[in-house]
């Protein structure tokens, strides 16, 4: 009976270090998918904050381009500065292609906002006109 239940207390001994083992093991797979995935998350929303500054700044140069065309400014040319003429303009052709670009990008996502504002259903109630007689 007490080799019995030396095999026992031995057996289980055994499967507690081999449970033991097995959970290290897992623990230190987990630990480094979760390094993995806080690597990749990080770079993900590196590249999206990216996006979003480099879109924010497609949103300002169309802006820029639709607020100098309600102004009468001519595309090619800039405002000029009272002191020294014409304002220096640095843009190169391909800037003015992108700055143009975006500001059709931008007028068209605004196109598409209010169309689909149109489409959104009224309330069901339907609106009446009632004449009245001439005022007395």
């Amino acid at each position: 009976m007490q080799d019995l239940f030396q095999d026992y207390v031995s057996d289980l001994n055994k499967l507690r270090e081999a449970f033991h083992s097995e959970l290290t093991a897992t623990a230190e797979e987990l630990s480094k998918a979760m390094s993995n995935y806080a690597r990749r998350s990080e770079a993900a929303l590196t590249s999206f904050m990216e996006k979003v500054s480099a879109r924010g700044l497609e949103l300002e140069a169309a802006a820029a381009a639709r607020l100098d065309q309600f102004r009468g400014i001519p595309r090619d040319g800039g405002p000029e500065n009272a002191d020294h003429g014409p304002a220096a303009n640095a843009s190169t052709n391909v800037d003015r292609v992108k700055i143009a670009a975006a500001a059709e990008r931008a007028v068209a996502d605004g196109l598409n906002v209010e169309n689909d504002g149109d489409r959104k259903s009224h309330s069901g109630r339907t609106m009446t006109l009632v004449k009245s007689g001439p005022a007395a």
